[in-house]
């Protein structure tokens, strides 16, 4: 039989399992009725403050300008960017988010049969990305409590690795890699591979000793990726920054599709850098959530592991416990490719959180 566009269509791409994002609260209030103010979503780590003020206002008043193109290179956000970081401004590069950052970085080194480097338990989009350049995904597992193994990436080096990425804190287990293990690290990793490190959740990091790659841009043929959908809450806005040599930015930019950051993307980004108060109050109110949560979960025999990100790994011993919730109206995401039982968190707001706990002491 004839099947058509799957004749012509690359291998790589017939590997690819689509990326599934949370639910949306759109899909419970059609199953179950609710009200959109009923629903608790805590499922997909946005921030649950909502966007700064200030980039909302930035935003909404950049709709004057919607018939015209974006400014293609975000000028303005770019030297905004480059005052806060202390980063000269052909070291920065914009994306459509931190996942086109990070698609633009394997796609300017990676042939096809050549080695991609990532951890497992780790942000999906790595695999997809891997299999889109036709390269070879290497899976490093981390250990039995999450935490990083620099050695065992180490050891997977081979003459056709291209690419090594870091998720640090790591999505979805919340672990960071510290700054000894970096250091170790970063001095053994030959210099003909590039480091992708995704930071997006450095904002909430709490310990001292994490180790971001910021330090190494200079000296490595490295990339830090950041975005402003966490913290910043312009999760639908989509928009993210590279650090990185010129030289490497400078052949991501002949790859960089033009207007890729919308006007009100980057405007509402330049915007929320100024909100330093929204940003303080989203990391007080992460931390109180966090260790509220951590008691709660203790008292009702939850495993979790301890999270240097917006977000809590758990383990429940009722593999239906997600389909529970979500008749209660709360969405968390399931995180069965783990293991059975296994769920992600976001922390919430102290109402959220408390109707969260709520909810599984009922169920539980």
């Amino acid at each position: 039989m004839d099947k058509g566009i799957e004749k012509i269509v690359r291998d790589g791409i017939k590997k690819i399992e689509p990326y599934v994002p949370g639910k949306p609260m759109e899909e419970l209030q059609r199953a179950y009725g609710f009200d959109m103010a009923e629903i608790i979503k805590i499922a997909s780590n946005e921030n649950p403050l909502g966007t700064s003020p200030k980039a909302a206002e930035a935003a909404m008043k950049s709709i004057e300008k919607f018939s015209r193109y974006p400014e293609s290179s975000g000028y303005y956000l770019t030297n905004k960017l480059s005052d806060v970081l202390k980063v000269p401004t052909e070291n920065i590069i914009l994306g459509s988010g931190s996942s086109e950052i990070i698609s633009m970085a394997m796609e300017i080194v990676t042939n096809p049969g050549e080695e991609v480097i990532y951890p497992t338990p780790s942000f999906l989009i790595y695999r997809i990305l891997a299999y889109k350049m036709g390269a070879t995904a290497v899976e490093v597992p981390l250990k039995s409590d999450f935490s990083y193994d620099m050695d065992m990436f180490l050891d997977r080096i081979t003459d056709k690795t291209k690419v090594i990425i870091l998720c640090n804190p790591n999505n979805p287990t919340g672990t960071i890699i510290s700054r000894n293990q970096i250091e170790k690290f970063i001095a053994k990793v030959p210099d003909n591979m590039l480091i992708i490190s995704d930071e997006a959740y450095r904002e909430y990091v709490e310990d001292e000793n994490f180790g971001t790659c910021f330090s190494y841009w200079e000296r490595k043929n490295a990339i830090i990726v950041r975005t402003f959908s966490k913290i910043y809450g312009l999760a639908g806005l989509r928009i993210g920054y590279g650090i990185a040599k010129s030289e490497i930015i400078g052949f991501m930019e002949r790859i960089r599709p033009p207007f890729n950051t919308t006007t009100p993307a980057q405007e509402a980004a330049l915007a929320a850098l100024d909100d330093r108060e929204h940003v303080e109050k989203s990391i007080k109110n992460n931390k109180k959530g966090k260790h509220y949560l951590y008691g709660e979960l203790k008292k009702l025999a939850i495993e979790y592991v301890p999270t240097q990100a917006n977000f809590i790994l758990c383990r429940f011993r009722d593999n239906a416990i997600i389909q529970k919730l979500e008749k209660k109206g709360i969405i968390i995401r399931s995180m069965a490719g783990i293991g059975p039982g296994y769920a992600r968190i976001t922390i919430g707001t102290p109402r959220e959180n408390a109707e969260l706990i709520g909810a599984l002491r009922e169920l539980l």
